[in-house]
C-alpha cells in the first residue's frame, strides 16, 4: 500500500482553491467577466471600423462621447425599469438585451456606409449599457457584501486579459467580420449561463438584518461625474494611434492590474480605496506633461488605464454600497452610469481644447480641488458614522447575543452567516464543511436561541440590535 508523505498543507490549499472556484462570488465574477469581454471587444472592433470610415477625429467624438452617453442611457433604462417594476424578471430582461446585442453587433461591424456604422454602433452602445446595468444588478444580488469590489474588478481584469490575449493570438481577427463568429456564440453562452446559474435570481427570503437607511445620492452622483471628468481631461486616447498601428486591446492590459489591485483595496477598506482614487487624480497632470514628450502612445495609454482601474472599481463599489444601504437595488447601476457621463464630458472638453495645453491644465486644476472636497465630504457622510459607531455597536450586540445564548465558536460563525442570509451551501463553502454539518449547527443555534426557523432567528437578532423596532407592526403580505 502506498502512503502520501508530501505536504498536507498543499492539499489543504488546493481544496480551498477548489472551494473558492465553486463559490458564488467566483461564478459571479466569471459571469461579469464574460459580459465585459463581449461588450468591450465589440466596442473596440466598432472603433476600428469608425477610424477607417470616419477618420480619427470623428471616431473620437462618436465612440468616446456619443458612445459613452448611449451606454449611460442604457444603464439608466435598466435602473428606471427596475424602479417602475420592482418585481420585474431580471433574467428575462438580460436575455432580451443580450439577444438584441448579438443581432445588432453584426450590422454595426459590417455596414458599408458611415451612416449605417454610426446608427447601428450607437444602438450597440445602448445595449452595452443595458448589459452593464444587468450585471451590476447581478453583483448586488449574488456577491458577498465584503467581496463586491473584487468580484467587479476581478471580472473586468479577467475579461481585459482574455481580450488582449485573443488579439495577440488572432492578429487582426477582432478587427474583421470573422470576429462575429466569436461574439454571437459568446452572447448565446451568456444567455444560457444566466439561466443555468441563476445569477439574476432574487433571494427567496430577504434579510432582516438591517433596516433601510438614507444615503447622499446627489452628492455621490456629482462626485463620480467630476472624478471621471477630471480623469479624462488629462489624457484622451486619440484614434489616430490606431491608424498608426497601435493595438488598443494590448494597451489595455495594465487596466487588468489596476482593476485587481483596486478591487482588493476597496474591499479591505473603503477609505483606502477612496484615498487611492483621489491620489490617482494626479495622473491627468502627468499625462498633460507627457503630451509634448516623445513617449510612445502605448505607454501613455497603459499608464492611464493602470490608474483608471481605481476610478472604475470605486465608483461601482460606492453605488453598490448605496443600493445595499437604502435597500434600493435599482441604484446599483448608477455608479457606472455617472462615470460614463463624466467620461463623455471630460473627453468632449479635451477634444475641444486639445490644441491648447495651457487651457487643459487650467480646467483640470480648477476641477481638481472641488472634486477632492466632494469625495472627502461623501466619505464622511456615507462611511464614517457606520465605521466609527454602528459597526462597533453591531459587534458588541452580536457578542452579547452569542454569550447570552451560550453559542460555541463554530455556532457563532454559522449564526453570523445566517444573519447575512447565506444559504447552507454558501456557509459550507465559506467554512469548508459539509452541508449536513451546517444543518447540524443551524439546528443547534435555533434550539439554543429558541427559534423555529431562520426568519425568526433573524428577527430576534434584529430586535436585539434595534430594540425600538419591537413595537413596530409587521408588514402585511
Amino acid at each position: 500500500m502506498l502512503y502520501y508523505t508530501g505536504d498536507e498543507k498543499g492539499f489543504d490549499r488546493m481544496g480551498k482553491w477548489r472551494q473558492a472556484m465553486k463559490s458564488r462570488d467566483f461564478m459571479c465574477a466569471a459571469w461579469v467577466g464574460l459580459c465585459f469581454a463581449l461588450t468591450s471587444a465589440v466596442y473596440l472592433s466598432w472603433l476600428h471600423r469608425l477610424v477607417t470610415l470616419a477618420g480619427s477625429a470623428g471616431a473620437d467624438w462618436l465612440s468616446m462621447v456619443a458612445g459613452y452617453l448611449m451606454q449611460a442611457a442604457g444603464m439608466g433604462l435598466v435602473s428606471l425599469w427596475l424602479h417602475r417594476r420592482p418585481d420585474a424578471d431580471l433574467r428575462r430582461g438580460f436575455t432580451l438585451a443580450a439577444a438584441l446585442f448579438a443581432a445588432v453587433c453584426a450590422p454595426a461591424l459590417l455596414a458599408d456606409t458611415l451612416l449605417g456604422v454610426i446608427a447601428f454602433g450607437l444602438l450597440m452602445n445602448l445595449l452595452c449599457g443595458l448589459i452593464a446595468g444587468f450585471y451590476l444588478l447581478g453583483i448586488g444580488l449574488s456577491a458577498d457584501a465584503g467581496h463586491r469590489g473584487r468580484v467587479f474588478g476581478g471580472g473586468y481584469a479577467l475579461a481585459t486579459v482574455a481580450v488582449g490575449l485573443l488579439s495577440l493570438a488572432g492578429g487582426d481577427l477582432l478587427h474583421s467580420a470573422w470576429a462575429l463568429l466569436i461574439y454571437i456564440p459568446l452572447a448565446l453562452l451568456l444567455i444560457w449561463l444566466t439561466g443555468r446559474r441563476g445569477l439574476l435570481q432574487r433571494p427567496e427570503e430577504a434579510t432582516a438584518a438591517e433596516p433601510a437607511r438614507e444615503a447622499p445620492l446627489g452628492l455621490a452622483l456629482l462626485a463620480v461625474v467630476l472624478l471621471s471628468a477630471v480623469k479624462d481631461l488629462g489624457f484622451v486616447f486619440p484614434s489616430a494611434d490606431i491608424a498608426a498601428g497601435l493595438i488598443p486591446e494590448l494597451s489595455r492590459l495594465p487596466y487588468a492590474l489596476g482593476l485587481a489591485a483596486a478591487g482588493f483595496i476597496n474591499d479591505k477598506n473603503r477609505q483606502q480605496g477612496m484615498l487611492c482614487t483621489m491620489a490617482a487624480l494626479i495622473i491627468p497632470f502627468i499625462m498633460l506633461g507627457l503630451t509634448s514628450e516623445p513617449v510612445p502612445a502605448t505607454i501613455c495609454w497603459g499608464l492611464d488605464y493602470l490608474f483608471y482601474g481605481f476610478f472604475s472599481v470605486f465608483r461601482v463599489a460606492l453605488f453598490l454600497d448605496i443600493a445595499s444601504r437604502t435597500r434600493r437595488l435599482e441604484l446599483a447601476p448608477l455608479g457606472l452610469l455617472a462615470g460614463r457621463v463624466g467620461d463623455a464630458c471630460g473627453t468632449a472638453v479635451s477634444l475641444l481644447l486639445g490644441g491648447s495645453k495651457l487651457w487643459l491644465i487650467g480646467v483640470t486644476a480648477a476641477l481638481f480641488f472641488p472634486t477632492a472636497y466632494l469625495c472627502l465630504r461623501l466619505y464622511r457622510r456615507l462611511y464614517e458614522p457606520q465605521a466609527a459607531v454602528q459597526q462597533r455597536s453591531e459587534q458588541e450586540v452580536f457578542e452579547a447575543f452569542c454569550l447570552h445564548n451560550d453559542l460555541s465558536s463554530r455556532e457563532k460563525e454559522v449564526l453570523r452567516m445566517v444573519i447575512d442570509n447565506r444559504s447552507n451551501g454558501e456557509i459550507a463553502e465559506a467554512l469548508f464543511i459539509t452541508q449536513s454539518t451546517v444543518k447540524y449547527h443551524v439546528r443547534n443555534v435555533l434550539g439554543k436561541v429558541g427559534c423555529k426557523n431562520r426568519s425568526e432567528l433573524q428577527r430576534k437578532f434584529t430586535l436585539a440590535l434595534y430594540p425600538h423596532l419591537e413595537n413596530a407592526q409587521p408588514e402585511k403580505e
